[in-house]
């Protein structure tokens, strides 16, 4: 699933969105959604919790400050995207920034 605001987050911008956590995590749970795609932080975040995965990809311009919290496996204020494959057997997540280097790499079952 795709939105703008953030569900998990360790950005120092916004965070986690009370109500995405309150009125949106229920439905992904129940319906087996595999992650979560937002943008809103500006920075780069993974991070597998209650779950799912969370995948945050606000960084296309200004970046702020992030830290780890509970259940994350990459994150990084730095210019840069997200590219995300699909397949029948996993989801891939790569991390990419502004001069095209390759930070983090995923798979995602």
């Amino acid at each position: 699933m795709v939105g703008h605001h953030t569900l998990r987050s360790g950005g120092s911008g916004h965070g986690e969105t009370a109500e995405v956590v309150e009125l949106i995590e229920p439905i992904l749970l129940k319906h087996g959604v595999t992650a979560y795609v937002n943008g809103h932080d500006h920075d780069l975040q993974h991070i597998r919790r209650g779950g799912f995965d969370c995948i945050g990809s606000g960084a296309g311009s200004e970046v702020r400050p992030v830290a780890a919290v509970p259940g994350t496996l990459f994150c990084a204020a730095t210019s840069g995207f997200a590219s995300i494959t699909c397949s029948a057997e996993y989801l891939g997540l790569e991390f990419i920034d502004f001069t095209g280097a390759s930070l983090y790499r995923a798979a995602i079952a």
